[in-house]
């Protein structure tokens, strides 16, 4: 029997402009968190560009399937919790790689560049925030979202911790945080699909 879609609030014109907007900017986010992630070897900033990245193709697949079946649209949030989990194992890697380096990232760079993450995630959540309440590809966007704006403060405190002690285990602390943030949003994500899938 077809799933009938009991909640057309995805067809809503406000929210295909709020994904447009949102994953454009977390695609620039992605590209300049990552580069500043890998100049001064934040495990914290590469994790959140590893974030932006998800957000984005996240944000993008919701815009096709947009028009799709309650099943089909279930699907979608199935593969973006997969997208998740995947971000969540990339930040374990780095986790990894700090350990066995070492180095403290610079603190000031970490840090401004987390509060810029910040308010590009603060403004997404805001623009997404009502349509929080829908099926399990909304559900997605908004849990990811404002996860990422909640990592964001966490890296600023990592920075600021990296500059009273010259330690990298802030950074580190702060990567492995965001690697089970992503984890359990992903297998929240994930059932909800499976759910809305039978």
């Amino acid at each position: 029997m077809a799933s009938v879609d009991k909640n057309p609030r995805h067809l809503d014109p406000a929210y295909r402009t709020a994904l447009i907007t949102c994953a454009a900017l977390n695609f620039g986010m992605m590209l300049l968190e990552g580069s500043a992630g890998l100049w001064i070897g934040s495990a914290a900033l590469l994790g959140d560009a590893g974030d932006f990245l998800e957000d984005a193709i996240v944000l993008g697949l919701a815009i096709v399937a947009l028009g799709w079946s309650v099943r089909a649209r279930a699907a979608a949030g199935l593969a973006q919790g997969f997208a998740m989990a995947a971000v969540g194992i990339g930040a374990i890697l780095q986790i990894v790689h700090s350990i066995i380096h070492g180095g403290a990232p610079s603190p000031a760079v970490m840090g401004g560049v987390a509060v810029l993450a910040l308010t590009v995630n603060g403004y997404c959540a805001n623009r997404l925030i009502r349509f929080r309440a829908g099926d399990a590809s909304m559900r997605a966007i908004w849990l990811s979202t404002r996860n990422d704006a909640m990592l964001n403060v966490l890296t600023v405190v990592a920075a600021l911790f990296i500059a009273l002690t010259k330690s990298a285990w802030p950074d580190i602390i702060a990567g492995a945080i965001i690697a089970t943030v992503n984890m359990w949003g992903s297998t929240e994500v994930a059932s909800a699909a499976i759910r809305e899938m039978r």
